[in-house]
């Protein structure tokens, strides 16, 4: 009886963060079509996993100007994106360092990998795909 129990618990579990996981990417999908309206949008992202992660979302002008910025902050599922105005009218490439220091360091690496991103993008480079914490432990136990 116990173990069904267990059971009833891990299904009920796994449900619930299948629904709340397709809405933040339902989340995700709104913000980012709404500011990819508006023109080039440059994404980066600071994975965690005991951590905050964070996903910064910035709508660019002709002349990299940051028009809108986005930020989606959290350790859990139920993390939203909220307005983050510090960066707009901001160069992409060149920010104030003043603003980049006010950023948490979270959030700094999310902007340097926008800026990576748009890089590589803009010289018609291809970005490769980010292995997962899984495939990156897999692959520092495959290289010894």
């Amino acid at each position: 009886m116990e173990i069904l129990l267990i059971m009833a618990g891990i299904m009920v579990a796994w449900v619930l963060q299948t629904l709340l996981g397709s809405t933040q990417i339902k989340n995700f999908n709104k913000h980012y079509n709404a500011l990819r309206s508006q023109g080039k949008v440059s994404i980066g992202r600071s994975k965690g996993i005991f951590r905050s992660g964070v996903v910064l979302l910035m709508s660019l002008d002709n002349k990299r100007r940051i028009r809108t910025a986005k930020k989606m902050q959290g350790v859990t599922i139920l993390a939203r994106f909220k307005d983050y105005s510090i960066l707009e009218g901001q160069d992409l490439l060149h920010i104030d360092e003043a603003v980049y220091n006010k950023m948490d360091r979270f959030t700094q690496k999310a902007f340097d990998e926008a800026v990576e991103v748009y890089t590589k993008v803009s010289k018609g480079e291809e970005i490769p795909p980010s292995k997962s914490p899984f495939g990156k432990l897999v692959s520092n136990f495959s290289k010894s």
